[in-house]
């Protein structure tokens, strides 16, 4: 009897975390809020390891999802151009996201999940990938400035 229970808790504690998980939606946009162009809205997420982020490019110029760089062990993606893609976060820290087309104008987003153990790592990626920029050349810094 104790091992049914035992074994019912741990079923109905998987279902609990399951039913907590969110799905957050980021928009790929042409045109952004604000009179921004060539963004990622919103363009910092504060996920839990668990949620699901779907990129919707709601505008057709080529957009797409590319992870640029993924804590360890999580898996990375790249979504073919004008394609929504859906991704579950299954380990913590901080990942960097960029439009494949659009990154030398600044088309980034970060997304962290739980704590940001690889922070120090996605900075000097980030630094890297700025130098190379045409325009918002300081938006990963801001981005990465949100993460706590």
């Amino acid at each position: 009897m104790k091992v049914r229970m035992i074994a019912l808790l741990g079923v109905l504690m998987g279902l609990v975390s399951v039913a907590a998980a969110k799905e957050i939606k980021v928009k790929m946009l042409t045109n952004g809020p604000n009179g921004t162009m060539l963004v990622f809205d919103p363009m910092f997420v504060k996920a839990n390891v668990g949620d699901t982020v779907t990129f919707e490019p709601l505008q057709k110029a080529g957009h797409t999802s590319i992870s640029l760089l993924v804590p360890e062990g999580a898996k990375p993606w790249k979504a073919a151009a004008d394609t929504e893609i859906s991704v579950k976060i299954e380990k913590p820290g901080v990942y960097l996201v960029e439009c494949d087309l659009h990154k030398n104008m600044g088309m980034v987003a970060v997304l962290q999940a739980g704590k940001p153990v690889n922070l120090a790592e996605a900075k000097k990626k980030a630094a890297e990938e700025s130098a190379k920029m045409l325009a918002n050349k300081d938006r990963y810094d801001k981005l990465l400035a949100m993460v706590k």
